[in-house]
Formats: structure tokens, sequence, C-alpha cells
């Protein structure tokens, strides 16, 4: 398991760490927290500050070719599977620091951390 650092840096960091980093971040307009789930699933639930941009398969490669690339990510799904997948997508793409939450969005919310529930910001 990794720990988040310097740019340049991608990997899978565990929900504990993912929050640590997001709070110490809080005001950081260059940290962006990206739900790829499926816009039903992130409007029940979502980590705060998360906006959603769904993982629909072919489109995904499309909208994440239009964010910026030299902010920092942390990525998350259900289950940390495709987030894993798409961090290596962001990889090619020219991303420079993505983290995936381990366990996506079910080990966040085992690990008993903050979620925010209803519509939010989408992508």
């Amino acid at each position: 398991m990794m720990s988040v650092s310097k740019k340049g840096q991608m990997g899978t960091i565990s929900p504990q760490i993912a929050f640590e980093f997001i709070k110490e971040h809080e005001n950081d307009s260059n940290l962006v927290i990206l739900d790829i789930r499926p816009r039903d699933e992130f409007e029940v639930e979502h980590l705060h500050r998360a906006l959603n941009l769904d993982y629909d398969g072919h489109e995904f490669k499309k909208k994440v070719a239009q964010i910026d690339k030299e902010k920092s990510y942390i990525i998350y799904c259900r289950s940390g599977v495709r987030g894993e997948y798409f961090m290596g997508i962001m990889r090619e793409l020219g991303f420079h620091q993505v983290y995936n939450i381990l366990g996506g969005f079910v080990g966040w919310k085992v690990s008993k951390l903050p979620l925010e529930e209803g519509k939010s910001g989408g992508m």
C-alpha cells in the first residue's frame, strides 16, 4: 500500500489514507475526487466534493481527455477494480498524479468514513 505524495505518482491507496489526504486538501482546487460509478449510484451516496464521471466504457476516455492533467485525482468505482483499470487509462493519457481507493466505494463505506447523499456535481 502506498501513501500519497509528490507529483508523478499513481497507485492504490487505502480509504483511510484517501480520507486523510482529502481532509488535508479540503480547500485545494487542484485535488479532484472522481466517482466513476453510474450516475444513479452516485446520486444515492458519494464522497464529499466528488464529481461524477460515469465510466460508461467508450465515452470515458473522451471525457477524461478533456479534464486538466496537471491536477491531482482520487478516483473510485464501486469495488476498486474499474478504478484500477481507469487509473491506467489516465496514465496513458498523460495524467501525473492519480490514486485509486482500495475497495472503491464499498471499501470507503466499510471503513465507516463520511459520505454525502443526494445529487451533486457531474462532468
